[in-house]
């Protein structure tokens, strides 16, 4: 955790990050105290409540860079589902992503140029072998393949979430670009990307908790300096 910063609520107004630099934020959605959304136990009633947290932490944050209320951030989505700021606040350049797994929520945060972030929890994966090769390309599948258990699980997941940061920064659709995206195993080393995508991206890999794995991506020419934040909320009012 030495690598990550305790920040605890109620949070205070903080400057847009300065031009070059990604902040990422991470959340345990378990020791958030919000009561909203439904209490049941069903699959559907849990989804609800995760989206409603999620939603709450995610305009929370925003709201500290903008200097207003969370609940007066408006956001938008493009027509593949990346988020967006929209109204007047859109013109403060401030970029942001999220992704989720389990309990976990990060929030990746930049100005002036595309970020995208994507978590997963470490676990084993029965068709890991079967996924990388029918989703995948590159040098990475072979590696993936020849792999025992724990390790190809985890070198799949670690491989996914770096084509999906990449994916989610660009704004584009999964289903036609992750079958395009060539790269090295561990660490992800970029080796093609779809000919259509407008620039070349980068790859960061914070050293993240427990049991995550994840990527962060900016473009190519962007600087690496990296600030993470872990937002502390059990017991918070």
């Amino acid at each position: 955790m030495s690598q990550w910063t305790n920040v605890s609520l109620p949070l205070k107004r903080r400057p847009l990050p300065r031009p070059g630099r990604v902040e990422v934020w991470l959340t345990d959605l378990d020791d958030l105290p919000l009561d909203a959304g439904p209490t049941g136990l069903t699959r559907r009633e849990r989804v609800v409540k995760r989206r409603i947290q999620q939603r709450f932490v995610s305009r929370l944050l925003l709201g500290s860079y903008l200097g207003v209320p969370g609940k007066s951030v408006e956001v938008k989505r493009n027509r593949y589902d990346k988020p967006e700021l929209g109204g007047d606040l859109a013109r403060s350049g401030l970029q942001f992503n999220l992704s989720h797994s389990g309990r976990w929520l990060a929030v990746a945060l930049t100005r002036g140029q595309d970020v995208g972030v994507d978590i997963e929890q470490d676990r084993t994966l029965p068709r890991a072998a079967d996924l990388a090769q029918r989703f995948f390309i590159g040098p990475d599948v072979a590696s993936i393949v020849e792999l025992d258990e724990p390790e190809r699980s985890r070198c799949f997941l670690r491989q996914w979430t770096a084509r999906e940061a990449l994916i989610k920064a660009v704004g584009c659709g999964i289903a036609g670009s992750i079958g395009q995206i060539a790269m090295d195993c561990d660490p992800a080393e970029i080796h093609q990307i779809p000919a259509d995508w407008p620039q070349d991206w980068q790859l960061l890999q914070p050293k993240w908790p427990g049991d995550l794995l994840g990527h962060v991506a900016l473009p190519s020419d962007a600087s690496l300096d990296l600030g993470c934040y872990w937002l502390q909320t059990a017991g918070q009012a």
